[in-house]
């Protein structure tokens, strides 16, 4: 990508590049979240179905997403980005054709599996970041990630209708084919730079590279501010996973499956230009406070909920989604802010790993509190979303080095005043 864009403006080639990065992502993202309304109620057709089997079909995506992003990080830092983009498209491809073949809760579970073992967001975030400053950063995150929450938003609000026409299977045949133009997309239209396949090759060839690995990673790990944001990842797609979960049984009764639109639509779309207007304060330096006032809106929308109906929810669902989509965009972007190009992938890795484990723990968290009681689980969930308040206390103020390399990473100006 172009690393010409010093004014805060983007260039033709980076504002191009950009937008077809994030459209292709985009439809990744629409494919991967269409058919999650209906995994626990299809489950029940396909033989050896149990309601716990039924649940881990649903969470697994999330634990498989956890569980690669750091080799794939790592992966990206080595051969490139577009690489290893290609690969990962390439696995959630078959997991789909897998999953409209299986006929077995088993089969499921390896195809949802699959699916996301094909775990390439940090790898995407990372090459969007390479070569930017730091508000061109900023403005593309803010851009990436508000077209994958508007995906994830509208799939989730079209799914129900879509459902009318195809079947559970047919849908996950359907998304296969529309991942695949994603493919075709970003093989034909996406080129590296040369000082990123400069940097690979590098990484590639070194033969201090492996023995770099541990000191990153411990470097990291120790690093007070880094981990602050791990955990604030954490929290916002519990949360998330959570209320997909408890809302669709709410709005059941509210708007019936076949109108959720009317809640998620309205909720995206007001986060969209909240994160637009938040942006701005935050290249001004306040995105520390910004998280913590977020975990706090979101705190409040969740609280809404507990009046379940129509006005209190699409309140709540605001509030939630405003937090959502803003802190998926300013925690990442503050990562990319202390990553070198060639760690770069390895540090989104990890991030991405910790906040898919959150969707993960969200998703089984919320089920086996929701056989207890749906307030209960309603509860737990506000209590986690307070949590996120508590974890960024104490952060404004902040400041982000960037880890120049692994020597110094230890050094960098990350202290909490």
């Amino acid at each position: 990508m172009n690393d010409k864009g010093i004014t805060g403006v983007f260039s033709r080639t980076e504002l191009a590049f950009l937008l077809i990065l994030s459209i292709a992502v985009s439809i990744r993202q629409v494919a991967m979240t269409m058919v999650m309304p209906f995994i626990s109620v299809y489950s029940k057709s396909l033989s050896g179905y149990t309601p716990t089997l039924a649940g881990v079909a649903l969470g697994i995506f999330g634990l498989a997403q956890a569980v690669f992003q750091i080799p794939f990080g790592l992966w990206s830092d080595k051969i490139g980005n577009k690489k290893v983009i290609l690969i990962g498209f390439g696995q959630v491809i078959v997991g789909l054709v897998l999953a409209y073949f299986a006929t077995s809760i088993y089969g499921l579970i390896v195809a949802r599996t699959l699916q996301g073992s094909g775990a390439v967001i940090a790898v995407v975030f990372s090459w969007i970041s390479s070569g930017l400053n730091e508000q061109l950063r900023l403005k593309a995150m803010s851009i990436t990630s508000a077209c994958i929450g508007f995906a994830a938003a509208a799939s989730f609000a079209f799914g129900p209708m879509l459902h009318h026409i195809l079947t559970v299977n047919e849908m996950f045949l359907g998304c296969a084919l529309i991942i695949t133009l994603s493919w075709l997309i970003i093989l034909f239209f996406l080129k590296e730079s040369r000082k990123e396949k400069e940097a690979a090759s590098d990484s590639l060839a070194s033969e201090t590279a492996p023995a770099g690995i541990k000191p990153l990673l411990i470097n990291l790990l120790s690093n007070k501010v880094y981990l602050k944001l791990n955990a604030a990842a954490f929290i916002n797609n519990y949360v998330m996973v959570a209320v997909f979960y408890i809302l669709p049984m709410y709005l059941q009764n509210i708007t019936g499956t076949d109108g959720m639109w009317k809640v998620f639509m309205p909720a995206v779309v007001t986060a969209i230009i909240a994160l637009k207007v938040s942006a701005r304060t935050a290249a001004k330096g306040y995105r520390f406070i910004l998280l913590q006032a977020l975990f706090l809106l979101c705190a409040v929308g969740v609280a809404l909920f507990y009046k379940p109906n129509y006005g209190f929810i699409l309140a709540g669902s605001v509030l939630f989604m405003i937090c959502y989509i803003c802190v998926s965009t300013f925690a990442q972007s503050c990562i990319n802010d202390m990553a070198e190009d060639g760690y770069r992938g390895t540090t989104n890795g990890i991030f991405n790993s910790v906040q898919y484990l959150g969707s993960f723990v969200g998703s089984l968290a919320t089920g086996l509190a929701w056989e207890i009681s749906p307030r209960f689980a309603l509860a737990l969930t506000l209590v986690v979303a307070v949590s996120g308040i508590t974890v960024m206390w104490g952060t404004y103020g902040t400041k982000i080095g960037k880890f120049k390399d692994v020597s110094t990473l230890g050094k960098v100006e990350s202290h909490l005043r």
